[in-house]
This record gives structure tokens, C-alpha cells and sequence, in this order.
């Protein structure tokens, strides 16, 4: 029997949303000031971008 689990237990759903709302905090002008917003954001999506395809590769168990 295949292994399930809920969407909030998904580490490839977390990073996506992280990714996501730093593009919206960013979009919106609402970052800490003092960073330099387009390196910032530039950095988070990548990494968040490379964290969903490697959590997802692992994972184990499909999201209900």
C-alpha cells in the first residue's frame, strides 16, 4: 500500500510558499530595509527553487 501524507507535512510545499511569499514581499516593496531586494530575492528563489526538487526527489510518501 502506498505511503500518504497531508499537504502540510510536504517540505517541497513549504519551500515553494517561502519562495513564493519573498517574491510577493519583494514585489509589494515590503523587505527590511537595508537589503539589497533584487540579490535578496534572487537568492531565496533559487535556493527555495532547488530545495522543492531535491525534497521532492526524496520524498517518500505522496500528499493526500
Amino acid at each position: 500500500m502506498e505511503e500518504l501524507k497531508p499537504w502540510w507535512a510536504s517540505k517541497s510545499i513549504w519551500t515553494v510558499a517561502i519562495g513564493s511569499l519573498w517574491g510577493v514581499a519583494t514585489a509589494l516593496d515590503i523587505l527590511p530595509e537595508g537589503l539589497m531586494q533584487a540579490n535578496i530575492l534572487t537568492v531565496v528563489l533559487a535556493l527555495t527553487g532547488i530545495g522543492s526538487v531535491v525534497f521532492r526527489k526524496t520524498a517518500r510518501a505522496r500528499i493526500l
